[in-house]
């Protein structure tokens, strides 16, 4: 961008791309091999559910025409699900458009927000493109959630609280009273944004009802969905918010694209919705297949960190972006991880049996 950089913000230049995975379709034209387990995005290997890819083929006739821009029918569908108002509901193009659209809608140059690290990248650089500062509280060695370091953060009062749980690359989930100790130390001065895009695979045991929880507060803050993970409609780019209030919702209406989402995603997301076997399925076979590769790299001396998602994050004992390139000359593609101080390491996603036997022969192989 030598001859156009003086067009662009400083915050847009200072960005680096984001570490998208590599399109199946585009893998053996790169690198000249079958794909073999595509374990670099965290997608759901069984893929939607038959009514969900019936529901998208009944809409295809009719594409030369606009869709619902309020996606009202969905949202419908999302509220009565949750236990929530439609009006609370904000539809998006997957969860980064959604990220996006928030810091857009709060942030002010200079302002600041906490998030952890690791980190979803657009936790942070979104933060970052709008002129805001990002804070990353660091996990310990042990995966337990930051609470004292979020707590003393959140006395600052912050801007934008933003994390995700599970968490993305650990896949580790907070506590049901850490995530009371941040409610208490909330003010209303500070958004709270919970990503909660892997909510379905954590184990029931472990699990509660954030909405239900801040609900009832008097505190701002959002709920992030999709239904690119368990739902296994990644292709459709689809997502929602739930907001506390209808003040929060429609200023996000405002100045989301008006068509943001469409129509084949619609009908896909809320057939989807309704086939809970299908969902229930999914979760069941990926737990299973997540605990046998986490006992194999355990076996093989590999620190794991304890995944509650359709993924698995490991201490690789090299940098993770070399061992992820060799992986993929053996036709198996992961993701290695450009954040300090985790670039020793390696995420993996959960695919079918025939995947993880697959990415542990090509590991054995090449570490």
């Amino acid at each position: 961008m030598v001859g156009y950089s003086k067009l662009f913000r400083e915050e847009v230049i200072a960005q680096t791309a984001y570490n998208a995975g590599i399109a199946a379709d585009r893998f053996r034209e790169a690198y000249g091999v079958d794909c073999l387990a595509k374990l670099d995005s965290n997608e759901n290997p069984y893929g939607p559910s038959p009514a969900a890819i019936k529901a998208a083929e009944s809409v295809s006739s009719n594409l030369a025409s606009y869709p619902d821009a309020a996606t009202s029918a969905l949202r419908l569908a999302i509220s009565e699900k949750l236990g929530v108002k439609a009006e609370q509901v904000v539809t998006g193009n997957g969860s980064e458009d959604l990220i996006a659209l928030i810091f857009t809608a709060v942030l002010s140059p200079g302002e600041h927000v906490v998030t952890t690290c690791p980190s979803f990248g657009p936790h942070e650089t979104g933060a970052e493109v709008c002129g805001a500062t990002a804070e990353k509280i660091l996990y310990p060695a042990d995966w337990l959630f930051p609470i004292d370091d979020v707590e003393k953060a959140l006395s600052a009062k912050p801007k934008v609280l933003m994390f995700a749980s599970p968490n993305n690359p650990a896949g580790t989930a907070i506590t049901e009273a850490d995530f009371d100790r941040i409610v208490q130390a909330l003010t209303p001065e500070t958004l709270f944004v919970f990503d909660e895009a892997y909510v379905d695979f954590i184990e029931p045991s472990l699990r509660f009802d954030a909405i239900e929880k801040l609900s009832k507060t008097d505190l701002p803050w959002i709920s992030l969905r999709t239904f690119s993970k368990a739902y296994g409609l990644a292709g459709s780019r689809i997502g929602f918010a739930v907001c506390s209030h209808d003040d929060i919702s429609g200023a996000l209406m405002k100045i989301r694209s008006p068509f943001a989402v469409n129509a084949v995603a619609v009908a896909a997301a809320a057939a989807a919705l309704e086939d809970v076997g299908h969902l229930a399925m999914c979760v069941e076979n990926i737990r299973l297949e997540r605990e046998r590769l986490q006992d194999e790299l355990t076996k093989r001396g590999y620190t794991v960190a304890p995944s509650q998602t359709n993924f698995v994050f490991f201490d690789c004992k090299e940098n993770g972006n070399e061992l992820a390139e060799r992986l993929r000359r053996r036709g198996v593609l992961t993701k290695g991880w450009f954040e300090e101080p985790y670039l020793g390491w390696l995420r993996v996603s959960i695919g079918r049996p025939e995947h993880t036997d697959a990415f542990l022969a090509a590991l054995d192989s090449v570490a």
